[in-house]
């Protein structure tokens, strides 16, 4: 993903938390400053590794609180494989970007690029 959206022709500028953030600081309070202040979008690929993890949830729910509604399109949710549990029902109400659907494969990085290019 990173290589698509970052060194394609989208040439987007994207916040990987293990690439660019530097370690000794806490999880929760950079995660925090980084979607709130940082980020003008947030890319959620929902898995069900996704569904067990602590600081997902903390950063779903926290980007959410920032655009309740999702007035601002803050949160991308993209479904990259097929999963064993449900979606999430707190990010039911956001179109995904669906790498999983034949249907609308060939479309996904476009969809997603532009997504991420909204002002």
């Amino acid at each position: 993903m990173i290589r698509e959206l970052e060194q394609t022709e989208f040439k987007l500028k994207l916040c990987v938390f293990d690439r660019d953030v530097l370690p000794g600081a806490c999880v929760w309070s950079i995660s925090g400053e980084l979607i709130e202040r940082r980020c003008r979008r947030m890319v959620v690929v929902v898995s069900d590794d996704y569904l067990e993890s602590d600081e997902c949830d903390f950063q779903t729910k926290f980007a959410l609180s920032l655009s309740p509604g999702a007035r601002h399109k803050r949160l991308i949710p993209v479904k990259y494989k097929s999963m064993k549990n449900e979606f999430p029902s707190i990010l039911r109400f956001i179109t995904i970007c669906d790498y999983t659907n034949p249907c609308t494969k060939k479309w996904f990085w476009m969809r997603l690029a532009k997504s991420l290019m909204l002002p």
